[in-house]
């Protein structure tokens, strides 16, 4: 009971309250473009979110480090990180495209947090239901190390984080919008249209490495990585890179393969004059969606090799979704006002 009591305390009265800038969308007469250095002779696939056997057997996961490169080597990925819980994987740390990440977290309501580029880990954390109040201040001890991103992991499960939790949380780079637990894309428009510039990661937050169907369902493609982490850190900062959801059904690695091959160079081009950007397909997509503030659509096109956008003076971002007719969807990070 004492123990109880001192954690309860411990989060409730002690925890420092945090005063929360004012939100407010995008603005100015800018547009940023996430894919200004664009470079479709370098690009890698990446998965940062992967579990193994650790502590002993405690937390869910199968294999080893070992297991997650070579499996993961299999369908072409440049980078896999091993991302254990409060635990740093060092399995070929010595390699150039070696990431070290770890899953931040251990509370009732999954309250998680990926620490990508870490060289230690930050141990502090609420047990209980979070406020606001308390999951800033976890975020805000996991950027003490200037060197790190932070996405907040897969919210829309047991509802970790809420909706209006984005309007004001900041100081942390990533939002898990695809994970096989949840696909939060509402979190993800929540923070845009409070003005806060976070892209989307995609993982498969795989803790059985041998099972087929759970690996290369969610990964992003990284432009101008080099095959090195910190070529990879770059383009994660810049937004230099798109996510991709793959169709169900498939468990054969080599198709899976074949099918990430296919669309790592789906985008040709990207250029943003003045107000207007326009992007250019090396095939004809068979759906695009552009969303805007508070998830609204803006457009719906099909059937096109191109697609561009006038920036009106309402407008604040703009992110771009991408339908296959073989049902992979790609999500583009946005173009906002700045």
């Amino acid at each position: 009971m004492l123990g109880i009591s001192w954690l309860l305390i411990d989060q409730y009265v002690l925890c420092p309250a945090i005063e929360f800038p004012a939100s407010k969308p995008f603005a100015g007469k800018n547009i940023y473009n996430p894919y200004q250095h664009i470079d479709s002779s370098d690009i890698a696939v990446a998965n940062f979110h992967a579990h193994t056997k650790a502590w002993k057997g405690l937390t869910n996961g199968k294999g080893n480090g070992g297991d997650v490169w070579r499996r993961y080597d299999s369908l072409g990925y440049t980078f896999h990180a091993v991302s254990q819980y409060f635990n740093i994987d060092t399995f070929n740390h010595y390699q150039g495209n070696y990431i070290p990440v770890y899953e931040h977290g251990i509370n009732f309501k999954k309250t998680h947090q990926l620490v990508i580029g870490a060289s230690k880990v930050q141990w502090k954390d609420y047990v209980f239901p979070q406020s606001i109040h308390n999951k800033q201040h976890i975020i805000n001890k996991i950027a003490e190390d200037p060197n790190v991103l932070i996405a907040l992991n897969h919210p829309d499960m047991l509802s970790g984080y809420k909706r209006e939790d984005f309007e004001q949380l900041y100081n942390y780079d990533f939002i898990e919008v695809l994970n096989p637990q949840a696909q939060s894309f509402s979190a993800w428009d929540a923070a845009l249209s409070s003005g806060h510039p976070v892209f989307t990661l995609a993982n498969d937050d795989v803790h059985d490495v041998f099972d087929n169907k759970l690996l290369g369902k969610f990964y992003n493609i990284v432009f101008a990585a080099k095959s090195n982490r910190y070529g990879l850190m770059t383009s994660l900062k810049e937004g230099n890179y798109f996510t991709v959801w793959a169709p169900e059904g498939n468990e054969n690695l080599k198709q899976k393969r074949s099918q990430i091959e296919s669309i790592k160079n789906i985008l040709q081009s990207v250029a943003v004059h003045n107000d207007f950007f326009e992007i250019h397909f090396s095939s004809v997509i068979d759906t695009i969606r552009l969303i805007g503030q508070h998830g609204k659509l803006m457009d719906l096109q099909t059937r096109k090799t191109g697609i561009g956008y006038h920036f009106m003076p309402s407008d604040t971002y703009v992110r771009v979704e991408l339908i296959q007719k073989n049902g992979t969807r790609l999500y583009l990070n946005p173009f906002f006002r700045y």
